[in-house]
């Protein structure tokens, strides 16, 4: 009786397995329009691809970019409501499969508009001697509306400090090491820097524990104006920056809805207090524009500024402080904060076209919505884009098109205050997508200026430059943007076009994706040209009132042809991550970007210092494990080689190659996330603990390396140890990539 039931038992078993095998073979074999669906390889027809990207309209994409910046949209405001509602409404019409919004509860800061944040020069006798502005000069009456927020720093403290001046550069770590060099010290002191090179966060933060009290911060005609900063230099005569233009933005070290951390802040979900959160500033912070800080620095004392630290105010000596010059002894500055917090709802925007043969297989082409103000740059000529694919694709499905994979658009929420819409949302569908999702790709900024900057997850080097190859220049047709990087680029010291292909940072809603998900991301955008504008930093009008529609159609990008190439470059990706048979992802990428790291740290001496702290076994396991994962990507490549050559005779063989390489990234994930940071988890190529807008390998290594100089005995021994545990993370998670995507049958 037993042996019947047992025999019974595996016969069942046998049964449903073939059932569930045939579904599968069912799944890729099966096409209502094709019955080799599972072995075309759409994307190989280059004449199809083609004109899919003749489809994309420049006056579609300005009409776009007019909807968009009509009035400023601040994340949560009635308007960005209103706007998400909009791309639902357009995205249905288009023809896409499916339109939802997904929405999460939301910590947001704002200024107080009846009480504005100031800052104020008292004399000796406390006689306000001047009072800063809180909001621009009005250029154009176009540019005004009583709904644009007041500039302010999001999350910075309420506060009232008083106190001197200290002139701090870009307040990065190198400057407040020159200071200490120079025996200026912070501490009781007020912070006075000048935006650029780094995230404002760090800055506010490296400020605060150097002991600073507050910090002002401003743009600096030498990084924002060219010819100089009068009228007919700056906005709206031209694309660069006036006096009184103020840079807003959030300075929260940390992602997503900050009171639900690596949770998802749905409706009923459990949020921490405040007091419980880190990651906030814990000193008061305030922008102005570069006319209220020349009020400031011209009254400061103390020894000239390092050659290299002197701005291009004019009238301005710049001076390190502390305190105030021979003619303004006994001054003093105010500074006035009145942020405050309030929970919001707010909403992603997603839109799905399906995949007829894998519709389990998700490629994602996103940007946020909301803004600091018009935005006309940052990020609604990204948006417009967004809108532009999702017109073009939705198109091509009511034709019966549909991709072999399934295409996602999304429209985050509330990307400015830290990420916020985008981690919810991938904590929300950490399983779905750490299994399902091939790629995404982030447009935030599509034109700011006329030269490409891309960035790119190792990984999917090969698929941005495949797009280059076959997207047309917008300032010579004639030729690609590759041949157009190529000739622009024979002089400078990184003269190879593949080589201008950074790893991408943080700083938009690729981060949670990449770094806390382990899925590969693209991040490009048309930035300035410096060599056109020697010195000027990003785009000067970055997060102030001066980011009009009326500053990209006069002077960005008349006529959307850069809107036009950046929209094209998008479609081109989507379609060869959607649509060809082998995912064109490469390994080889990654190894080159980890030798990269180890020779960076070659050169620092990092080997050694590892060697005398106890720490060079380990580091010498860690490089073993690089060999190991080296030969094992590629064997993993000759046999993609070998089946490509040899043909498909088992689709199932196809899925399983394809998934190897897709889920790669997966394994170099640390489950508690970096040294200090559960927030960063992928262990190679996270962005640095101290600019999160860069990108490099091996950060859990710089962050611990920091300073480790400055450390005490006792401290130091405990500071290798933790580096020693580190290196043992680096060696398995390396050890487990190469098991991964080795192609021998044994476990």
């Amino acid at each position: 009786m037993y042996l019947d039931k047992q025999t019974g038992i595996i016969c069942a078993v046998g049964i449903l397995s073939a059932f569930i095998i045939g579904i599968l073979i069912g799944n890729f074999a099966i096409n209502k329009n094709s019955s080799n669906a599972v072995i075309v390889d759409r994307f190989e027809n280059k004449q199809f691809v083609s004109d899919v990207m003749d489809k994309v309209d420049s006056q579609s994409l300005r009409s776009f970019l007019q909807v968009l910046t009509k009035e400023p949209h601040i994340a949560a405001s009635d308007r960005d409501r209103f706007l998400a509602n909009w791309i639902k409404e357009q995205w249905e019409d288009f023809g896409l499969d499916s339109v939802s919004l997904s929405t999460y509860d939301l910590l947001f800061s704002y200024p107080n508009p009846d009480n504005p944040n100031k800052i104020y020069l008292y004399d000796a006798e406390n006689k306000t001697q001047f009072t800063s502005k809180h909001k621009e000069d009005v250029l154009r009456s176009e540019d005004e509306d009583e709904n644009f927020v007041h500039a302010f720093n999001a999350y910075s403290p309420a506060g009232d400090v008083t106190g001197e001046l200290v002139y701090v550069n870009y307040g990065r770590v190198e400057d407040i090491q020159k200071l200490e060099e120079l025996g200026v010290s912070l501490k009781g002191k007020i912070a006075i820097s000048r935006y650029g090179k780094i995230f404002r966060g760090n800055r506010l933060k490296i400020c605060q524990d150097a002991g600073a009290i507050g910090v002002i911060m401003f743009s600096d005609p030498a990084d924002v104006t060219f010819k100089g900063s009068s009228p007919d230099d700056v906005y709206p005569n031209s694309i660069f920056l006036p006096e009184s233009g103020m840079q807003r933005g959030h300075a929260r070290l940390t992602k997503g809805d900050p009171l639900s951390p690596t949770w998802p802040s749905l409706k009923g979900a459990y949020r921490q207090t405040v007091n419980e959160t880190d990651g906030f500033p814990k000193i008061p912070s305030q922008p102005i524009g570069y006319g209220d800080a020349k009020k400031l620095l011209q009254v400061m004392g103390g020894n000239d500024v390092p050659e290299d630290w002197h701005g291009n105010i004019p009238g301005v000596s710049y001076k390190l402080g502390p305190g105030f010059s021979k003619d303004h002894q006994g001054w003093k500055v105010r500074l006035v904060v009145n942020n405050y917090l309030d929970d919001k709802e707010d909403s992603n925007v997603l839109g799905v076209i399906r995949g007829e043969v894998e519709p389990d297989r998700y490629v994602l082409l996103s940007n946020h919505r909301d803004a600091w103000g018009y935005g006309s740059v940052d990020p609604s000529s990204g948006t417009s884009s967004l809108m532009e694919v999702a017109r073009v694709l939705g198109s091509l499905a009511r034709t019966g098109w549909r991709p072999r994979r399934t295409i996602v658009f999304a429209s985050w929420a509330a990307e400015e205050y830290g990420l916020m819409g985008s981690t919810e949302w991938v904590y929300d569908k950490i399983h779905k997508i750490m299994n399902r999702a091939i790629a995404v790709i982030n447009v935030d900024i599509c034109a700011s200026g006329d030269i490409l900057g891309p960035t790119a997850s190792p990984i999917l080097k090969d698929v941005f430059i495949e797009a280059i190859k076959s997207v047309p220049s917008a300032h010579n047709p004639s030729q690609t943007y590759y041949e157009f990087m190529k000739d622009s680029i024979k002089d400078d010291d990184i003269g190879k076009v593949e080589d201008k292909i950074k790893i991408t940072g943080s700083g938009s809603d690729h981060a949670p994706f990449s770094f806390y998900a382990g899925i590969p991301a693209l991040y490009f955008y048309f930035k300035i040209d410096k060599k056109k504008y020697p010195g000027v930093g990003g785009y000067s009008t970055y997060h102030t009132g001066y980011e009009t529609f009326y500053l990209v159609d006069k002077y960005i990008d008349p006529g959307f042809k850069l809107h036009r190439s950046c929209s094209q470059l998008s479609l081109h990706m989507l379609l060869n991550l959607g649509e060809s048979l082998y995912l064109p992802l490469t390994p080889s990428h990654i190894v080159t970007e980890i030798e990269n790291g180890i020779d960076g740290m070659n050169e620092k001496n990092v080997p050694q210092i590892m060697k005398d702290n106890g720490a060079g076994a380990a580091y010498d396991l860690m490089l073993k494990s690089v060999k190991d994962f080296t030969a094992s990507a590629s064997s993993w490549m000759k046999a993609r080689d070998n089946m490509k050559q040899e043909g498909i005779t088992d689709p199932l063989s196809l899925r399983s190659l394809n998934d190897q390489i897709m889920l790669l990234e997966r394994t170099f994930l640390l489950p508690q996330g970096l040294p200090g940071r559960a927030h960063h988890r992928h262990a190679l190529f996270s962005p640095a603990k101290f600019n999160i807008y860069g990108g490099a390998a091996f950060p859990g290594i710089s962050d611990l390396l920091h300073e480790v100089e400055k450390l005490d005995k006792e401290e130091s021994q405990e500071r290798f140890k933790e580096i020693r545990k580190h290196l043992s993370d680096l060696m398995i998670v390396l050890r487990q990539a190469a098991s991964w995507l080795s192609t021998d049958i044994q476990i």
